[in-house]
């Protein structure tokens, strides 16, 4: 008796529960897109473009979907209602078979319009993308004349209730340090989180070129040259796949690093072909602070950055990658991933530390606390021949701050080794003399 009543209104009642998965999954599949996934659809077909156009203006957009959603959402209950209301009427089914319909619906609206239609969205937001972008530029074209309307409640909701809303003002270094003192009982853990605290404090006294891998270490391959109107395609036989995980590409018949590709994020079948994963650098002066650049990285998703002199000349490249590693390690990770020998820099024992010449003497000069250089060479090699005004040599010494610095190896193709003392350690000598 019961199903006589509910069955004519099964169909309508799912078509609704269709359009409200509809709209919830393209709420969350749209807004959970990334710069790169609209890039990739923006060199896509039509529909990708019609998704990338509609996110242009995310307020109009989701005012639209909400609208919808509501709309759809109100027609479902008003059915259910009725149904309810109806089963309530037949003495044979009564209260308990309506009250039971009721939360039936319910259940399946909040499971199979939100909950599913959401999870599944943001696992493939760009495939779903081809598929919501047309269909959700009608529904946005329907509603486009009463929007402004929608936008001035929503204005004046917010004027009238919230009127003395204010932001909240930004977190002093303090209030970190004190919510670390406060957060944890284990003194390990808070002095590591007091590390990393650190690091970050010292992004903004850092200089990119510090940090960068340099020229001479890196990879590069040439982009081969295509017919004009044609996107150039990367070679990939054989393919190359560097420890760091990204490839860098020069311009035909230049030196100058134009594109790179993150190969650590492709999937397999992307390999066969990286023309469309194929991301511009941003050219970044060897002289920006790191916390500068790392800003600007994250905000043009650009994972890659290369650092230019004076002249406009590519020096070397800073990654996303080399910059969260530092932080977290406090280690110079470029140098590490270059040479796969460990750090650039150890303490062999109390009061002396083991370098290469491509240390940063301003990353040194902060672990051995002391003054840090200025002027334009930072490495350690760079320090040395400053002051012995020659190219370091095997056996060269100066005095660096009262500290010692000895090469102790050199392989003749301009790898150093130098032997950093502590003033307790040695006798004083005058800075700048030779072994």
């Amino acid at each position: 008796m019961a199903w006589r009543v509910i069955l004519p209104w099964l169909l309508p009642m799912a078509a609704l529960v269709v359009m409200s998965a509809f709209f919830s999954g393209s709420e969350a599949a749209l807004f959970s897109l990334r710069p790169r996934d609209r890039r990739t659809l923006q060199r896509g077909s039509a529909a990708g473009r019609s998704a990338v156009r509609l996110l242009n203006d995310p307020e109009r957009l989701l005012s639209a979907i909400l609208f919808w959603n509501l709309l759809v959402n109100m027609l479902y209950f008003g059915i259910a209602s009725i149904v309810g209301g109806r089963l309530e009427e037949v003495p044979e089914i009564g209260s308990a078979s309506a009250i039971s319909f009721t939360v039936a619906s319910l259940l399946v609206i909040i499971f199979c319009s939100e909950m599913l239609p959401k999870s599944v969205a943001v696992i493939a937001p760009v495939r779903l993308a081809y598929v919501i972008g047309p269909v959700l530029t009608i529904a946005v074209r329907i509603v486009s004349p009463i929007l402004p309307a929608v936008s001035f409640v929503n204005l004046l909701a917010r004027r009238l209730i919230w009127p003395g809303f204010q932001p909240e003002s930004d977190l002093e270094l303090s209030d970190i340090e004190r919510a670390i003192e406060l957060g944890t009982d284990d003194a390990a853990l808070a002095a590591r989180e007091r590390g990393l605290l650190q690091q970050l404090m010292e992004m903004a006294d850092t200089r990119v070129g510090e940090w960068m891998r340099p020229r001479s270490q890196l990879h590069l391959e040439e982009l081969p040259r295509k017919p004009a109107g044609e996107r150039p395609r990367a070679p990939l036989q054989p393919p190359h796949l560097p420890a760091d995980g990204y490839r860098l590409f020069t311009e035909p018949g230049s030196e100058e690093v134009i594109a790179a590709v993150a190969t650590r994020t492709l999937r397999p079948n992307q390999l066969d072909d990286i023309s469309a994963s194929l991301e511009p650098v941003l050219y970044v002066p060897w002289s920006a602070n790191v916390a500068q650049v790392f800003d600007q990285m994250l905000g043009e998703n650009r994972p890659v950055a290369a650092v230019v002199n004076e002249y406009g000349e590519t020096i070397g490249v800073l990654t996303q990658d080399d910059i969260i590693t530092q932080i977290l390690t406090g280690q110079e990770h470029t140098r590490h991933l270059v040479h796969g020998a460990g750090q650039a820099a150890r303490e062999i024992e109390p009061g002396r530390w083991l370098a290469s010449g491509t240390t940063s003497a301003r990353w040194l000069a902060k672990r051995l606390e002391i003054p840090t250089p200025e002027g334009r060479n930072v490495t350690l090699a760079g320090l040395m021949q400053r002051l012995n005004e020659r190219v370091p040599r095997l056996g060269d010494t100066c005095l660096w701050e009262g500290y010692r610095l000895t090469v102790i190896d050199d392989d003749q193709q301009g790898h150093l080794q130098i032997d950093v003392e502590h003033p307790s350690r040695q006798e004083t000598e005058p800075e700048g003399s030779n072994g």
